[in-house]
């Protein structure tokens, strides 16, 4: 039953529209004050207020911002109710909507009704966003439980961050997670709001046991486990309250931690509020997110017991120990050499489906590991760590080493590839890596953005500042002066690559040097990239004193051009040699 709270002095009006409201199935109240207003408002919940603007003690616009503010009527509707002669605009300072005096029975109830649906539609609207909110809060964490998963190979630590993300995702009151280590060893490790008693500790490591058996009733258990071969490990958030027996009698959901053939062990959330089938869904996304590297930490285990007992050299393990270090290459490594081992059929014959899912997994992580090469250079560049060897040298010869690499990749596409130079030799003091990353990142970007049949062309040339037009460069530095004229030097060597690919709007080609930034089309939604190869060569340009451009037709083609000062100007770059 929808509720109305009237706020008017005078007895007729309240009466008659009590009355009125009343034998139309609204249950409705009447109050003389602002005061006692705002605690029936707490008290009774209404739907509707409607207000007499007549009573002259009370500031409306004020009655209604308290009305809004109450946490019980912050959807509430208010209805003022004027006199003919009286000024409405009290409706655009905190009202939804006014009724005049002496008012129309039919036009009264329609107005009620009409704000009665608004609040039901502001009542959905608020469910809805507040599902969505949870959703894209679970996805958050998600997000960041999946990178913290991928940055360490410690089981337990593995664990914990699995039972962080549950907690965090699902607002679980106690979430523990059985971990067998070995046969005859298991810990039992409990994160909790509050501490535990005794008896519900040993309840928990019965209930750990009896559900992990219950998993395997018909078959052979992957360990042998008694109640005293489980170690407690607990994480208690705050002190002021107790977890008992009682709370066993609460919602939970339960899951094994496994894969197709390994098993770790078992996990079990548990709080007051019922779990939604929302919940449930994210609840096996998180308990699915830790088996793989569970799967790589057992591997690694493994490994280190292997060194231990052929006794390595140190030197090896040092060598280990810093591949570890590199936290999310590691599992990276584990998992490509896993579906590698499966793709070749070592580990058992595979189906074409099975080929086809393992041989995109392949190619993902392969792309994870560019990204996170990227990331590292990224990184290296902008803490001012990147290592450069500058040495005079032709910058034709990283041109022709880089096209050549690139030869059976264009062959697949039918993609012809030419370099265009103006003379044989063109002698810069440059990084010769540095320069072929350079050339890697803009000739990889312009075949994988032209399709098949089209052409990529690498043209070098001499040119001067004069003949630069400076307003095409992507951002300021010390090249250019007040005047937006270069300062550097006369005398450059330009080199474009050119391509017949899609081509880049002309809104869009502020933000392709962007950190990160994907320009929006159907062809880069197939090829995918980090968003990172541009930025990066840009910096690395910008090393060698140089600066990089892009020109581009929609549908037509892009031109990638980037200066570097000619062999006579290095003086002025021995300051980055290192």
């Amino acid at each position: 039953m929808s509720k109305i709270l009237i706020l008017s002095r005078d007895l007729n009006i309240n009466k008659d529209l009590i009355g009125l409201l009343s034998g139309v199935g609204y249950e409705a109240i009447s109050v003389e004050t602002e005061k006692e207003a705002i605690k029936a408002a707490g008290e009774f919940s209404p739907d509707i207020a409607i207000i007499d603007t007549s009573i002259v003690d009370i500031n409306i616009v004020s009655t209604c911002r308290s009305l809004k503010l109450q946490n019980e009527t912050n959807d509430i509707q208010i209805v003022l109710l004027t006199s003919k002669d009286s000024d409405s605009q009290e409706v655009l300072v905190g009202a939804d909507g006014y009724i005049t005096k002496p008012f129309n029975e039919n036009i009264l109830i329609a107005t009620v009704n009409a704000h009665l649906r608004i609040k039901k539609l502001l009542d959905i609207l608020y469910t809805n966003n507040s599902e969505l909110a949870k959703s894209l809060y679970q996805l958050n964490v998600l997000y960041n439980t999946s990178s913290q998963l991928a940055g360490t190979l410690d089981k337990t630590k593995l664990i914990n961050i699995m039972n962080t993300g549950l907690d965090k995702s699902l607002n679980s009151s106690l979430c523990h997670a059985l971990v067998m280590n070995e046969p005859q060893d298991a810990t039992l490790i409990i994160n909790s709001m509050y501490p535990i008693t005794e008896a519900l500790e040993e309840a928990l490591k019965l209930r750990a046991m009896l559900s992990y058996k219950s998993l395997f009733e018909n078959n052979k258990l992957p360990f042998e486990l008694s109640i005293g071969d489980i170690t407690v490990e607990k994480h208690i958030k705050e002190q002021d309250g107790l977890f008992d027996l009682n709370i066993l009698n609460w919602d939970c959901m339960f899951s094994a931690i496994s894969t197709a053939d390994k098993f770790f062990g078992t996990v079990e959330i548990i709080r007051k509020n019922e779990f939604s089938g929302e919940d449930s869904t994210c609840f096996q996304t998180v308990v699915k997110q830790v088996s793989l590297p569970l799967e790589s930490a057992l591997l690694y285990e493994e490994i280190q017991k292997t060194n231990i007992k052929l006794e390595k050299l140190e030197k090896l393990k040092s060598e280990f120990i810093s591949i570890v270090s590199h936290e999310l290459r590691t599992p990276l490594t584990s998992i490509k050499n896993s579906l590698e081992m499966m793709l070749s059929g070592r580990m058992g014959e595979i189906t074409n489906i099975q080929d086809n899912f393992l041989n995109l997994a392949k190619r993902n992580v392969d792309r994870l590991a560019g990204i996170i090469n990227d990331l590292l250079d990224l990184s290296k560049i902008e803490a001012g760590k990147m290592e450069y060897r500058f040495e005079p040298l032709n910058i034709l010869e990283p041109v022709k080493f880089v096209m050549s690499t690139f030869e059976n990749l264009a062959d697949k596409k039918h993609i012809q590839l030419f370099i265009n130079s103006s003379k044989d030799e063109f002698n810069i003091y440059g990084d010769s890596n540095r320069i072929e990353q350079i050339l890697t990142n803009l000739v990889s970007n312009a075949i994988k953005f032209t399709p098949n049949n089209g052409k990529v062309a690498v043209n070098i040339e001499k040119t001067n500042a004069d003949s630069i037009d400076t307003t095409l460069f992507f951002n300021d530095s010390s090249l250019i002066d007040s005047n937006g004229e270069l300062n550097f030097g006369q005398d450059y060597v330009k080199i474009t690559i050119e391509d017949t690919g899609i081509g880049i709007k002309t809104e869009d080609i502020p933000k392709v040097f962007d950190k990160f930034q994907q320009i929006e089309s159907s062809l880069s939604r197939e090829v995918g990239g980090t968003g990172l190869g541009l930025p990066i060569a840009m910096q690395l340009i910008e090393a060698h004193k140089g600066k990089i451009w892009l020109e581009s037709e929609f549908e037509k083609g892009s031109k990638f051009s980037f200066i570097i000062p000619l062999f006579q100007d290095t003086r002025l770059l021995t300051n980055h040699k290192k």
